[in-house]
This record gives structure tokens, C-alpha cells and sequence, in this order.
């Protein structure tokens, strides 16, 4: 390849979108940290761009913005950076039989199924891509009320004994119950962690360190008050609470810290 060839495609090169954005960053936008990390920078924007607008999307398909699942404590409020897009198959084959279904449509369930069974998988599809649904999001998925939303979820778990990965699970919040608590569950009745990640979908590393924060929290709760195990914890108060629901249920033996009443007289 001769020299010219060289420049004359460097020169094409450099005629992008790319090379474009990261000149308006460094000329234009104040940005005074380098090209090396502009240019990360503006590969990060294309890529999130190409995930939000993919070129080809199957049919029966969207692409939707979900919460992103993350590790640590969530925020109430989403922010922009909490955000990830997610593909969402609207209906599979199997799920549409459910609408046909002579049995299902006698006892008048056929829609019913056929909405239950989309919206736990919707979750699952989203967790595994990074996200989670909030039942809001299901709610503008589906064109159904949240309270509709929330009948299908609960009777989906009661009759798979799988918890569905929504926001409220999966981040302690609001009334659900939460990954966390049912991993706990299944290892107080003997379940082993490898066996409990199995059925949950979850990583081994996750369902162990899980078990961990059922030790501490029960540890702190033989010396502390129930009201302190937050803060001590560094977990939820939602997560808390059902911790120890769990040990008052499988171990009502065991001694937790006794907190004054109000009639008790002050400790001098």
C-alpha cells in the first residue's frame, strides 16, 4: 500500500461523526481533559445511541429504557444515568396459543395467562440485558392498570414460586418481597446456595454474599435494637424488617435485643 493510498484513507477516516464530536469537545464545549478521553467519551455516546436506536429491531419487538439493575442501594428518584436500554419481545408464539386456549377461554382466564405470562417474562428478559420494570412500565407495556399489573405478578409467583424481577424486588422496595429475602427463605429450609442460584437466577457470588447480610444482620440483632440495624447493616429497612420476619419464623428460640417500652423507667 503506497503512502498516498495511506493518507488519502487516514484523511477519510477522520471524516466521521466521531472525529467530529470529539473536535466539538475539545474545541467547542469546554472540555480541557484530552483527546484520549474524549475519544472514549464519544464511543460511549455512539454506543448508547446504537443500543437505543438499533438499526434492525425483530418484529413484535421495542426497545425500552428500564432502571438499570446495579448492585448497591437504590435511589427512589431515577436518574438519566440509572437507565438502560433493553429489548422486549411483545409476545412469543407460546404465549398467543394461551389466547386460543378452548379451556383457558371457558373459564374466561384466556387473557388473563396470556398477559401473566408476558409480564414475568418481561422482567426476566430485562434483568437479564441489565435492567429492571418497574410495574409502571408494565403498565404503559401492557395498556393494563397497576392494580391489574400487580394481581398478575402476585399470581404468577404464588404459582411458579419464582419471584419476578421488578424494580420493587430486586431493590427493596415498597411491600414486595425481595430477591434477597426469598434466597434467605430457601436457605433457612435447607436449600443449598448453589441450588437457591440455580432456581433464582442468580449468581453464586450474589446468593452468597446475600447469606452474609442475613449473618450480620442476625448477629446485630442479638445486641441492638431493630430501629439501628439500618445504619449498622448498611442495608434497607424494607430488607431489614423481612430478615427479621425470617428469623422470628424459623428461629423463634433465638434471643433478640430487647428495646425499653415507654412505661419502662430510664436506665440510670
Amino acid at each position: 500500500m503506497s503512502a498516498s493510498t495511506t493518507y488519502a484513507q487516514t484523511r477519510i477516516k477522520h471524516r466521521s461523526l466521531q472525529s467530529l464530536l470529539v473536535r466539538k469537545f475539545l474545541t467547542e464545549y469546554g472540555y480541557d481533559h484530552g483527546p484520549v478521553i474524549a475519544q472514549a467519551i464519544v464511543e460511549d455516546i455512539l454506543s448508547t445511541i446504537e443500543r437505543c436506536y438499533p438499526e434492525h429491531v425483530p418484529p413484535r419487538t421495542v426497545v425500552w429504557l428500564a432502571v438499570r439493575r446495579g448492585e448497591g442501594r437504590a435511589r427512589k428518584r431515577i436518574q438519566v444515568t440509572d437507565l438502560v436500554p433493553v429489548k422486549l419481545v411483545m409476545f412469543t408464539d407460546d404465549e398467543a396459543k394461551l389466547l386460543a386456549d378452548k379451556q383457558l377461554c371457558q373459564k374466561q382466564l384466556a387473557r388473563r395467562s396470556f398477559n401473566r405470562a408476558r409480564f414475568a417474562r418481561w422482567c426476566f428478559e430485562a434483568y437479564e440485558q441489565g435492567g429492571v420494570l418497574t410495574q409502571l412500565d408494565l403498565c404503559f407495556l401492557s395498556g393494563l392498570s397497576h392494580k391489574v399489573v400487580r394481581e398478575h405478578i402476585a399470581e404468577y409467583e404464588a404459582e411458579t414460586g419464582k419471584i419476578v424481577p421488578t424494580r420493587g424486588t430486586v431493590h427493596d422496595m415498597g411491600p414486595s418481597v425481595t430477591h434477597k429475602a426469598e434466597v434467605i427463605r430457601r436457605w433457612l429450609r435447607h436449600q443449598s446456595p448453589a441450588q437457591i442460584a440455580r432456581e433464582l437466577a442468580h449468581s453464586q457470588n450474589a446468593v452468597d454474599r446475600y447469606i452474609a447480610d442475613f449473618h450480620k444482620v442476625r448477629l446485630l440483632a442479638q445486641r441492638f435494637p431493630v430501629a439501628d440495624l439500618p445504619a449498622l447493616s448498611g442495608l434497607s429497612k424494607h430488607l431489614v424488617k423481612q430478615y427479621i420476619d425470617l428469623l422470628c419464623e424459623y428461629e423463634p428460640q433465638l434471643a433478640l435485643h430487647q428495646e425499653l417500652s415507654a412505661a419502662d423507667p430510664p436506665v440510670s
